[in-house]
């Protein structure tokens, strides 16, 4: 019996293993441009918000720019996912999700065999970019929306599935969404976590770690038979 349908589904950019690796890549992503990019974070734009504040607060004026420059590559890259969504280039794009992935782990290739005397802010910049177009892409877990490039929101759902569930007694589909979600902050963690210690351990080969967990979750992502083909029509 073929399992792969019932196990994916339709849309398998949708499903926990997808996600799973997705978030976690995020967190390696964070930790790699952190640690080894000048203190900045590739997804976590509230944290490069906040300090950005705190350099101009100090009188730093000089040393907002590495954190404002990821800030308008993320907006930049969600107006152009906007765009694809709308119109998708004349059927030329039969998949956002699959496009904005496979951008993505190109770019981090790219990032992988640069030389070290490129600009620690470009790297940053051009990761905030495709992160975008890849949250854009890839926000539904089953029926729950979530994150695939940061955890807060994650961690809210988690918590008021977990609550639901265990206070108010509403039941498996509750419980459900407290274990996916649970999953998914765990991942994240894990990911920052591992992509720390690589970044400080091997420094820039570090990327290879995102770019093998985005390789799978994309991987996923691809139909297998004529009739999945059709099944997975974006947005069908």
């Amino acid at each position: 019996m073929n399992t792969v349908p019932s196990l994916l589904g339709k849309r398998p950019e949708r499903t926990l293993p997808v996600a799973a690796l997705l978030i976690a890549a995020a967190g390696m992503l964070d930790a790699f441009t952190y640690a080894g990019y000048g203190g900045v974070f590739a997804n976590a734009m509230t944290g490069n918000i906040v300090l950005m504040v705190v350099r101009m607060a100090e009188g730093e004026g000089r040393l907002v720019l590495p954190f404002a420059a990821p800030i308008a590559a993320y907006i930049c890259g969600v107006a152009v996912a906007q765009v694809l969504k709308e119109k998708p280039l004349g059927g030329l794009l039969p998949s956002q999700a699959r496009f904005s992935l496979g951008l993505e782990i190109v770019f981090l290739i790219v990032v992988a065999f640069l030389p070290k005397s490129v600009p620690d802010m470009l790297v940053v910049t051009g990761i905030a970019f495709v992160a975008a177009l890849q949250a854009s892409a890839f926000y539904r877990l089953g029926e729950f929306a979530y994150t695939s490039v940061t955890t807060s929101a994650n961690l809210r759902h988690f918590a008021s599935a977990t609550i639901a569930w265990l206070i108010y007694g509403e039941g498996r589909e509750r419980r459900r969404e407290s274990l996916f979600f649970l999953c998914l902050c765990i991942c994240f963690i894990g990911g920052a976590l591992l992509g720390a210690v690589a970044t400080l351990t091997w420094g820039h080969a570090a990327v290879w770690l995102p770019v093998g967990l985005l390789s799978v979750a994309f991987a996923l992502c691809l139909p297998w038979t004529k009739g999945n083909r059709e099944m997975l029509g974006e947005d069908k």
